[in-house]
């Protein structure tokens, strides 16, 4: 996990005694806290975690960030600012309204529904279709703001978008609106501000984890993906949580596009490989995804699925020159020795004729 654990932080110091006549600033909350799994989270049954409101530190390079050419860059910066929910954004997610874009259109109307704003009715409302589960999802909560969740929501074919409309119809939930503000890295590029905020999602889906909720950690993990396209390790799970859940088209998607988006990462070709290898038994496919990982230097335990996929797959005299490259590479390996010796020496039975 690229998130480093961390204890909330302490409570805010207190303000010294000043005379009455003297204006009182609010103590510097500094760094927010991260969400600790276990802990105790009022009103949360559907309704994801609030782990980026209030992190003001970040809205200089995400309103830059709304002027960048990639449409992508700049719905993500839509997104993050709904996330945020400081009302000085408000106006600059009007005027992403008019975005060229669909996608960025739809996020800004979500962020500004999200805070309350009935501008963003109608695209966050198109978001709603031909989308996938986890930004129909967030439509879902940003309209639950404004009390506009539509009863197609409760039929939405994802059963989490569908359980959150029906809580959003139960009761409106207030505006967001960031009641703190956080200090983060002072002049923060945009990649900055995207690395800390998926740090954050990530310790929200934790909190999800411990309490047993696997489709919200792969909503988490779904949206910290988005925004973040190298971090390979997360298609890696959001492969195996779909593929646990039984929801093997997703996760092959997953994978693969883990895969098509860090072809250089030898863990996305790994991953995908160990996919079709352990649930889908095709080990023709496997092999081609472990070979490129050792290609890329992946180390010696992942490297013997390549011998192993060889060897399901019928293949026995290339297994056993992987298992020969392995033993010339790591002498010390037990278990490569191992295997070799299983393949270099005859069977008992064959010794004893």
């Amino acid at each position: 996990m690229r998130i480093h654990r961390l204890v909330a932080l302490a409570a805010l110091a207190s303000v010294c005694a000043v005379a009455a006549a003297e204006p009182v600033s609010p103590p510097s909350p500094g760094r927010a806290p991260f969400v600790i799994a276990g802990e105790s989270i009022p009103d949360s049954r559907v309704r994801p975690i609030p782990v980026l409101e209030g992190h003001a530190w970040a809205l200089p390079a995400l309103l830059e960030g709304l002027a960048q050419d990639d449409p992508q860059a700049r719905a993500r910066c839509c997104f993050l600012l709904g996330q945020i929910a400081d009302p000085t954004a408000l106006e600059p997610l009007a005027d992403a309204l008019g975005d060229e874009d669909r996608r960025v259109r739809e996020f800004a109307g979500m962020a500004l529904a999200r805070m309350g704003d009935r501008r963003g009715n109608h695209p966050a409302a198109a978001a709603l279709q031909g989308n996938r589960w986890w930004i129909r999802f967030w439509a879902v909560e940003a309209l639950g703001c404004r009390d506009l969740v539509p009863d197609t929501a409760l039929r939405d074919p994802d059963p989490l978008a569908a359980l959150l409309a029906q809580e959003g119809k139960e009761r409106r939930w207030p505006p967001a609106r960031a009641q703190v503000e956080y200090s983060g890295p002072a002049d923060a590029s945009l990649g900055d501000v995207i690395h800390e905020a998926v740090n954050y999602l990530i310790g929200e889906t934790d909190w999800w984890w411990h309490c047993g909720d696997y489709p919200q950690v792969l909503r988490g993990i779904e949206t910290a993906t988005w925004l973040d396209p190298t971090w390979a390790e997360g298609f890696g799970q959001a492969g195996y949580l779909y593929w646990s859940l039984g929801r093997d088209t997703e996760a092959i998607a997953a994978y693969r596009k883990g895969v098509r988006l860090n072809p250089d990462d030898w863990s996305a070709h790994f991953e995908l490989g160990f996919y079709y290898f352990n649930a889908q038994k095709r080990y023709e496919h496997a092999i081609p995804r472990f070979a490129r990982a050792r290609e890329l230097g992946c180390p010696p335990e992942p490297a013997r699925m390549h011998a192993h996929a060889l060897e399901d797959a019928g293949r026995p005299r290339e297994a056993l020159a992987v298992w020969r490259e392995l033993a010339a590479a790591y002498p010390d390996d037990l278990v490569v020795k191992a295997n070799l010796r299983r393949f270099e020496e005859p069977p008992e039975s064959d010794r004893s004729q």
